[in-house]
């Protein structure tokens, strides 16, 4: 029988190989010539697709992933499927794009975005974003992918971790039955002091982007976050499902919850 998740093998060669993940929204004009320059520049390396992206395009366009570079992924424990499926019910958002946030954060890889038009899809789980007029040439479009690259693998662990521990703070606090305005004060902090920190580290980062160009102004790099749909999800009342699967949550969980550094890529 296929195994519904990855054994720890095929897990590990993954995260060796994978160079991003692929997004774009399967409502808007699919992004062939994106596709087609991803093939070309990965001939060698794997990009990872979510299984219910996948499942959402049309069958003549399925066909172009599943061959190389590209390899569908999935959650690699049970606990972070049973997550996705918990804010999947919720339907605060389009299952391909949560389920796209999470496994690039538990594949510990960067989102890549195909055709601007599918950014809008995304716009709630934004919460920095580079704005720029600079021209992209082949080259510079290669080196802001690396530099995109290297920059989950800088921060995922620590803001990923601190994250988890912080959910299951607030659990608790709502399993307690703390008052909504102090839990909803705390939450505002924790989700300022992660813009500052994706704020400070794509400056840095992206610094020549900021170069004047001849193009209009657009979005080319940002950093994505689950920790405000899941933090608007914790403060329903009826929330009481997720709170207790946080409440009972292992550190495991923490592999989904890592800032989500994005790159737009437009041919």
């Amino acid at each position: 029988m296929k195994e519904k998740f990855l054994n720890l093998p095929r897990y590990a060669s993954l995260l060796k190989n994978l160079r991003g993940v692929v997004f774009f929204d399967p409502h808007v004009p699919f992004p062939a010539e994106e596709v087609r320059w991803l093939k070309r520049r990965f001939r060698y390396r794997s990009l990872g697709v979510s299984e219910s992206l996948v499942i959402a395009i049309k069958d003549e366009e399925k066909e172009l992933f599943l061959e190389k570079p590209f390899e569908i992924l999935k959650p690699p424990l049970l606990e972070i499927e049973n997550f996705i499926k918990i804010i999947e019910a919720t339907g605060e958002a389009p299952t391909y794009a949560v389920e796209s946030l999470i496994l690039t954060s538990c594949y510990v890889n960067a989102l890549i975005v195909l055709g601007r038009d599918s950014l809008s899809t995304l716009n709630p789980f934004i919460i920095w974003a580079m704005r720029s007029t600079s021209e992209l040439t082949e080259v510079e479009i290669k080196r802001n992918l690396r530099l995109i690259g290297y920059a989950i693998i800088d921060f995922h662990s620590e803001n990923a971790v601190q994250a988890y521990y912080f959910l299951k703070e607030i659990a608790e606090k709502i399993r307690e039955k703390e008052k909504t305005e102090k839990i909803r004060m705390l939450l505002e902090r924790f989700l300022n002091e992660r813009k500052r920190l994706a704020g400070s580290d794509g400056e840095k980062r992206f610094w020549r982007l900021r170069q004047t160009g001849r193009k209009e102004e657009r979005i080319i790099v940002c950093y994505l976050d689950v920790i405000p749909l899941i933090s608007r999800i914790l403060l329903h009342k009826e929330s009481i499902r997720l709170t207790d699967f946080v409440s009972q949550s292992t550190l495991n969980l923490s592999m989904a919850l890592s800032l989500i550094p994005t790159f737009i890529l437009q041919l």
